[in-house]
């Protein structure tokens, strides 16, 4: 190995170190403006501040963030109870006007289907005659009537279901 030092020129030597050493001054210079711009963040971090007030500041931020965490599941429970309670509201809605008698004309009659999410509630038949008007009420669940519907009120009851 010796050799080969002694077989190459000194000033291809010199120049060689000389190159190297010029990369090792600018790694030096860039490592330096990266110091001094951390520095300077650091320095903005820390300003009016020592390390006991910043670790007062982070627990301040752990307790808002529990807070929140707390509000969080206050409104999930809150929200929880508001579908339970609108589970049973009559959501699907539908009304179906026909003539009852032959000689009535207009469509007087009516037929109103009144259901919540699990197609519960209740159908309204309205029979209009000459001498005033009946309304009668079927009870339904699950979309079922314990009594027998009408042709009107079935034609309600589908469209209110597939609402």
């Amino acid at each position: 190995m010796l050799d080969i030092l002694r077989s190459v020129d000194p000033l291809y030597m010199i120049l060689g170190l000389a190159g190297a050493l010029f990369i090792c001054f600018l790694f030096i210079i860039i490592l330096l403006v990266k110091v001094s711009r951390l520095k300077k963040k650091y320095q903005m971090f820390m300003t009016g501040h020592d390390g006991k007030s910043i670790e007062e500041k982070i627990y301040e931020n752990f307790d808002v963030m529990n807070d929140v965490v707390g509000e969080q599941r206050r409104v999930d429970r809150e929200v929880k109870k508001v579908r339970k309670m609108y589970s049973h509201a009559f959501s699907k809605m539908k009304v179906y006007k026909y003539d009852a008698f032959p000689n009535m004309g207009g469509e007087t009659s009516f037929v109103i289907g009144l259901l919540d999410d699990n197609d519960s509630g209740v159908l309204l038949n309205g029979m209009n005659r000459e001498n005033g008007t009946y309304v009668y009420a079927k009870e339904i669940i699950n979309g079922n009537s314990q009594v027998a519907l009408s042709k009107e009120e079935m034609v309600t009851l589908e469209g209110c279901m597939n609402q």
